[in-house]
């Protein structure tokens, strides 16, 4: 099989965990999964472990590679799917046979937050509508702290969050929406 982003490059088996058998590229050092191996191991893992918070450290270290690339395996093209959960990289996954690409890092990345062993839910609408929504509220904070300025858009954030703590929020909300006072 043919690195999906080398092109040259062949792949070889590896052991990527124990029990999950995978291709590595000696160019690139991407890594490549196939859907029945990460199943195998899936299954054998036994329960997910819980998510570990995002650290301070970030994905410095991870080479996202964002040109198309096809399918070792059956040379259908790799759907990108962002990670998400404070990931700034994206997976690579075939359509047809479900194989994943994964540059280099990127597991290891996955594995110091514990997503490694759910993967598939990366894949899945639910994670990806959860991503989306995680996206378009970084861009309002980021467009709002814009407008507003850093100082005065901190000061309303925390205006806002004493009106909908306050026993009296709906009163308070009217009063302000009044516009003859």
């Amino acid at each position: 099989m043919q690195c999906p982003v080398c092109k040259t490059s062949v792949l070889k088996h590896q052991e990527l965990e124990s029990g999950l058998k995978s291709m590595f590229c000696p160019g690139c050092k991407g890594t490549w999964i196939a859907s029945y191996q990460y199943w195998l191991w899936r299954d054998k893992h036994g329960k997910s472990l819980p998510e570990i918070p995002l650290a301070k450290e970030n994905d410095a270290d991870i080479h996202d590679n964002i040109t198309a690339k096809l399918c070792p395996e059956c040379g259908h093209f790799l759907i990108r799917y962002p990670v998400g959960h404070g990931c700034a990289f994206q997976l690579d996954r075939c359509g047809h046979c479900g194989g994943m690409w994964f540059d280099c890092q990127e597991w290891e990345a996955l594995k110091r937050r514990n997503l490694h062993d759910d993967v598939h839910l990366i894949f899945s609408e639910v994670w990806q509508h959860r991503v989306r929504n995680e996206e378009r509220h970084r861009d309002r904070e980021k467009f709002l702290e814009q407008k507003f300025g850093q100082k005065d858009y901190a000061r309303i954030k925390e205006i806002k969050a004493w009106l909908q703590n306050h026993p009296q929020s709906g009163e308070l909300y009217a009063f302000l929406n009044d516009r003859e006072n």
